[in-house]
């Protein structure tokens, strides 16, 4: 993946903690979104412009500055949130409990993921015991999981709970 949401070297993103490199990545993968949408929304305001027969009108121009800046204003606030993450090196949104999200767990507690993404990184972790009576203990009395997964903590519960029989 190319970062260019903050002037990065590759040495230097070489360097960086698992914690910054995830937010990290997840900055620039929302960027890289920005920037997709931002492009779509150029294309049909062209289209619609010359749709309307107005190529010669200075309206796309104003709608092109216009969602432009605020992709530049949007993009901004990505960089100035990441930049100060990264400087705590640990995600700052805070959960229910107003915790940091810092924790010892052996995943990686990041609450700029969706619940399914949050789901998805913490059952790949418990997949990697081989166990499976071991993994829906360990689950059992993973407090962290519980407040990090919300509803989704009783379905990778189940889940689990398939491979023991």
């Amino acid at each position: 993946m190319t970062f260019d949401i903050i002037d990065i070297s590759a040495e230097e993103a070489e360097k960086l903690e698992t914690v910054q490199l995830k937010l990290l990545r997840t900055a620039q993968q929302k960027k890289n979104e920005l920037e997709h949408k931002l492009q779509a929304e150029l294309a049909e305001q062209k289209r619609l412009t010359y749709a309307n027969g107005m190529e010669n009108s200075t309206i796309y121009s104003r709608i092109s500055r216009e969602l432009t800046a605020e992709y530049e204003y949007q993009v901004e606030i990505l960089r100035e949130q990441l930049i100060f993450n990264m400087s705590l090196r640990e995600p700052t949104t805070p959960d229910e409990t107003g915790g940091s999200g810092s924790d010892n767990s052996a995943y990686l507690v990041d609450y700029e993921l969706s619940y399914l993404e949050r789901y998805i990184e913490v059952r790949d972790y418990y997949m990697t015991i081989e166990d499976p009576d071991e993994r829906l203990e360990l689950l059992r009395t993973d407090k962290v999981a519980q407040d990090y997964l919300g509803t989704y903590y009783n379905l990778l519960f189940d889940y689990l709970y398939t491979f023991t029989k």
